[in-house]
């Protein structure tokens, strides 16, 4: 009998003979293997429904036609009655649950918009007329989702907003958790507060993380099971609460998005909203009403005028607002150059402005928040009432109802915030607290939960590319915010070498001599692009009638795709505008075009040709080296435009120290003792 070696050699040769008769064998297993088809629009409910999933309704809604039937989803949403110029499969979902920490049921609607694949009539192969071309991979797909940004407290229910599905994106939205019956904006708001001294944390958190987050996640599930194949590159694309949501989900969502265009992010949304009512308590308070709309556009234009050539070219445009020290007094009635009645200001009327301009600060002088920067519209915040959510965000502060009330105009009455000081200096009879308490208690009570100011360590880690454009002049957010912020994350990311740059104490001319050395390591995954004489999210300044440059046709959103895609990292954003007629006048010429830079550049005029042809500028400088023309309302004069943007601690706004760390700025660049 042959032994064990012998044993172990025959097995082994029976072996190698089944696998040889094996191999000879036609492979049948491979060739009835199942090709996995794509799924029709029609199928897909039945197999979304289950788990968080309570709702599900799919159809194909042909081109140019809307949505309809309404859907029947849990929050009361209806889809977006925009018409899409290709038919697409619309999917609505509702995601439930009751989460652990809040008894408050969590119903967040989802939108979904696919381009049809080859079962529905979708064309494989077939090129989209878009920038890149892209060949579709799956029916009319391109192989990409978009997800795709609210604004306010609203959420987004157009999956084409921004044009996705008919450039063969998924194209995504949410409403955020919550409906909007009366389609206002600030009712909807008035829903994060519950009662007297109870905020709505579900509401909140749904509207800023989970309702995107959840967009996100769900729309690539859809998209893997309409076509059978996952999304080659996910986006993101929005502005104002868009991009504050943007930043939101590179926060938290990281390697989920390969790309973010995060455009005004109204990321500091508790502090700059409160920051809104800064100017309605200033003109009440100082000047013993609302200040009339020509006088405020007049000293406006002022403004401009006096500061066009801070950047050595008359073009209308104020490159750096932080670099302007008009003061309104030169618009005091009498004055020389002053403008005639009714449009000239009284020396209350004249100290109110300077108030405004100069921004909200708490009895020791220190900066609580950034303020209106002068060439900016006082229409948004400053008008005869307050824009709707600034009052409504003292409601959140406070967690109290009561201040949801803007007043009674024409007779100039101020609503519940007129029980609001400026400070306790001045604080009049009657007033039942000051402007930094109110900051105080909305910076410890719900700015965390609503304020995306935490890293991007995890982003960044993934590969993400993210983009930012924001208009020096925007009427709602509050510019510097985002500055200070980008200047913040700069440090953070700042590589060897280019750390001793902030730190440099021998260096007073500005932060180093190398004009984008300390913003190099942030700039490989995040580049921030200011468009001058731009509002918000691309409007124009309406009382100058002219509109600085911004992306137009998608070309920012191009960028992130390009970066991502082909690893090239933006240099510059071409940005046009019209300097001719009010940007909101439909069919308004375009006259001006202009290089957006990545901050801390900006775009330089080469000094001949017409300064409304891009060719004729290029990125250069150094933003961050700015430093005020003449000389400032607070603070001595000289010193680069960070130092006057220097924050008191965030939660300690009424006492606190300064917070040089969290304005990203060394004590010793702006010959300040640190605490």
């Amino acid at each position: 009998m042959p032994g064990i070696k012998g044993v172990a050699n025959l097995f082994l040769l029976a072996v190698l003979a089944i696998l040889a008769c094996l191999a000879a064998l036609p492979n049948r297993a491979v060739a009835e293997r199942p090709i996995s088809l794509p799924t029709t629009c029609a199928q897909l409910p039945a197999k979304l429904l289950g788990g968080n999933i309570k709702y599900a309704n799919a159809q194909i809604v042909p081109a140019n036609t809307a949505p309809g039937p309404q859907f029947n989803n849990f929050t009361g949403t209806p889809p977006s009655s925009a018409k899409v110029p290709v038919a697409y499969c619309l999917v609505v979902l509702s995601y439930s649950s009751t989460p652990a920490n809040d008894p408050t049921p969590q119903n967040i609607t989802i939108y979904v918009g696919l381009p049809l694949n080859s079962l529905d009539g979708g064309t494989t192969g077939s090129t989209i007329d878009a920038p890149f071309n892209f060949a579709t991979m799956e029916g009319n797909w391109n192989g990409r989702t978009e997800g795709q940004g609210g604004g306010g407290c609203t959420g987004n229910t157009n999956v084409n907003s921004a044009g996705a599905v008919a450039n063969g994106f998924v194209g995504s939205g949410t409403d955020g958790g919550h409906g909007n019956p009366t389609n206002d904006p600030n009712n909807t708001c008035q829903q994060g507060v519950l009662s007297l001294g109870h905020l709505n944390k579900q509401y909140i958190d749904d509207w800023v993380y989970n309702g995107p987050q959840q967009e996100i996640l769900w729309s690539k599930k859809v998209a893997k099971l309409y076509y059978r194949k996952a999304p080659l590159y996910n986006y993101w694309n929005g502005c104002s609460t868009g991009g504050h949501q943007g930043l939101a989900l590179a926060q938290t969502l990281a390697g989920e998005l390969d790309g973010i265009l995060a455009n005004a992010p109204a990321m500091y949304w508790t502090r700059f909203q409160t920051a809104q009512m800064w100017g309605q308590i200033a003109m009440f308070e100082i000047a013993g009403g609302v200040i009339a709309g020509g006088k405020l556009a007049a000293v406006q234009n002022a403004a401009i005028a006096a500061c066009d050539k801070n950047d050595r070219v008359q073009d209308g445009i104020i490159d750096d607002p932080r670099t302007c020290t008009f003061n309104a007094k030169a618009n005091i009635c009498g004055q020389a150059g002053a403008p005639a009645a009714p449009n000239c200001l009284t020396p209350a009327e004249a100290n109110a402005v300077n108030v405004m301009w100069d921004g909200p600060r708490n009895d020791s002088g220190k900066r609580i928040w950034f303020p209106i920067d002068r060439g900016t519209d006082f229409n948004f915040w400053d008008g005869n009432v307050p824009f709707g959510l600034a009052p409504v965000q003292f409601g959140w502060d406070l967690a109290n109802p009561a201040y949801f009330n803007a007043g009674s105009f024409p007779g100039n009455y101020p609503g519940y915030w007129g029980n609001v000081a400026l400070n306790s200096a001045t604080q009049p009879a009657g007033a039942v607290t000051t402007y930094a308490a109110v900051a105080q208690a909305g910076s410890n009570s719900v700015a965390d939960r609503t304020d995306t100011f935490d890293d991007l360590d995890a982003f960044k880690a993934s590969g993400g590319k993210m983009i930012t454009v924001l208009g020096t002049n925007d009427g709602l957010i509050m510019p510097r915010g985002v500055i200070n912020y980008y200047r913040v994350m700069a440090r953070r990311y700042a590589e060897r070498g280019d750390r001793d740059r902030f730190a440099d104490a021998d260096d007073l001319e500005g932060f180093g001599h190398d004009p984008s050395g300390r913003f190099r390591g942030i700039q490989k995954f995040y580049r921030l692009f200011h468009a001058p004489g731009v509002s918000h999210c691309g409007l124009g300044i309406l009382n100058h009638g002219s509109l600085g440059p911004w992306p137009q046709g998608g070309a920012d959103f191009n960028a992130v795709i390009n970066w991502v895609e082909h690893g090239v990292a933006p240099s510059q954003v071409i940005g046009s505008g019209n300097t001719a007629a009010p940007a909101f006048i439909s069919g308004s010429p375009t006259t001006l075009a202009r290089p957006l830079c990545p901050y801390p550049q900006t775009a330089v005029y080469d000094g001949s040709g017409n300064v409304n042809d891009a060719a004729n500028w290029h990125c250069d400088g150094d933003m961050e080296k700015n430093t005020p023309v003449g000389a400032p309302l607070s603070g001595p004069p000289g010193l680069p435009v960070a130092c006057y943007d220097l924050l008191v601690k965030y939660k300690h706004e009424v006492n606190g120290p300064l917070d040089f760390e969290g304005s990203g700025v060394d004590p010793a660049s702006c010959r300040v003792p640190g605490p």
